[in-house]
């Protein structure tokens, strides 16, 4: 027995102990299914959900009960036998009453009709909501494995930094240079211990930036899997073309839509306002009364009556407030059409931007690529050169910043071709994937 126990620990040792790595795609489902702001449309679709549900129940008849007790000590009327009388009387009356509404100028199925729009109209808010949580995940991911790459460059260049410094402190052992040299590399050593720790520090609170997209609990241990992008650049699209589609994938303008037909819907309510309405009623009484000979249960029966009846309602005149709905609900519809409007404009003003971006980083990424490869021959020529003693310091400096700036601007350029291509592959419904 204890061996075995020993055995299933060792076994399931691997299980609790290996970390998490948190790849896009993990980081996109969790986003969406536990970010606040999705959350929050979720609940709204609920409450549409309950208003549609609830719409079509109106339709239904209302039925209610209801009884009464009530004591009179003094002179007073005897509510069952309707005599005078001073003394204590107790009554006691039941009844069931039911009304049916038969015609509202077709409101009720308007009614039903609205808040069925309005439900519609909830799904594409939430998938307008999970769509910008991914874009947001997927830029803070972008930029934090872009981050992570500094980090190398920054460890490349520490490492180079430290390899001449030792070879400095022989140089000057020999007294082949002079105290101030040595002083001046160690400087720049120094520089780039701290440049380490800076991009390190850069790349901890982008993975922060990402976990709080995510909505983790406070103490979640977060990591994402690094990925490094080939230099593989996918042909773009035309503009106009990715914007058709997203007119049909996104739900941006969709939104709009639907918002313009539930103002025509509510024009339709408005209007009904100048028809008359009518309804069914119905209903069983009966009392007692302790000034009657009769028992409880014979005033009961002997009391007991059936009531049925329709009640019709004209409109006359309304304080023009029909007349006013419709005017509202009109101006609704306008503003749902500007609406539409303008959220085309913005999806394509995006798309645009996007393509810009896309097509511009990817020639950029090209010709950075080069003059990163280039900076960087030249930084090791010139490493040769300063440990022959044939280059100064000062010029060894700034061969590595300019191989810096080269490796920054080419990073930069490459994960900045990702981020558009993917925008761009996201407008038009295709997945994200890395």
């Amino acid at each position: 027995m204890k061996y075995n126990t020993i055995f299933l620990a060792f076994l399931s040792f691997p299980l609790w102990s290996q970390e998490k790595m948190w790849s896009l795609t993990d980081c996109i489902e969790y986003a969406v299914a536990n970010n606040i702001s999705v959350k929050k449309t979720e609940l709204n679709q609920q409450t549409a959900t309950v208003n549609y549900h609830q719409a079509k129940s109106n339709r239904l008849p209302s039925v209610s009960g209801n009884a009464s007790l009530n004591v009179n000590n003094g002179s007073a009327i005897n509510q069952i036998t309707n005599d005078r009388v001073n003394q204590t009387i107790l009554t006691n009356s039941l009844g069931v009453n039911a009304s049916l509404p038969l015609y509202q100028g077709n409101k009720l199925n308007l009614q039903i009709q609205r808040t069925g729009l309005t439900l519609e109209q909830n799904e594409l808010y939430v998938k307008e909501a999970k769509n910008n949580i991914t874009l947001s995940v997927l830029e803070a991911y972008l930029q934090a494995l872009y981050q992570y790459e500094n980090i190398a460059v920054a460890k490349n260049t520490a490492r180079s930094s430290e390899e001449e410094l030792a070879q400095a402190k022989k140089r000057f052992a020999s007294g082949a240079i002079a105290k101030i040299d040595l002083i001046e590399i160690e400087t720049q050593n120094a520089n780039n211990q701290y440049n380490i720790i800076q991009a390190q520090n850069q790349y901890e609170t982008q993975v922060l930036t990402l976990k709080q997209l995510l909505e983790l609990p406070i103490g979640t241990d977060f990591k994402i899997q690094i990925l490094h992008k080939e230099e593989v650049s996918e042909p773009i699209e035309d503009k106009e073309v990715i914007f058709r589609k997203a007119l049909e994938q996104l739900p941006n303008a969709k939104i709009y839509d639907k918002q313009k037909e539930i103002a025509q819907k509510d024009i339709q309510i408005a209007k009904s306002g100048y028809l008359p309405t009518l309804s069914l009623s119905a209903g069983l009484n009966t009392g007692y009364s302790n000034r009657a000979n009769e028992s409880y249960r014979t005033q009961l029966d002997n009391n007991f009556g059936q009531t049925i009846g329709l009640s019709l309602n004209i409109p006359i005149f309304s304080h023009y407030q029909n007349r006013n709905n419709v005017a509202l609900a009109k101006i609704s519809e306008s503003q749902a059409e500007l609406d539409k409007k303008q959220a085309e404009k913005d999806l394509y003003t995006k798309i645009e931007t996007a393509w810009h971006n896309a097509t511009t980083r990817q020639a950029q990424e090209v010709a950075s690529k080069t003059a990163r490869d280039n900076a960087k021959l030249a930084y090791e020529l010139a490493q040769k050169k300063h440990e022959f003693g044939n280059l100064t310091n000062t010029e060894l400096l700034v061969s590595r910043n300019t191989y810096l700036n080269a490796e920054q601007i080419y990073l930069q350029n490459k994960y900045m071709v990702v981020l558009y291509q993917q925008l761009l592959n996201f407008y038009q419904g295709k997945q994200i994937n890395l």
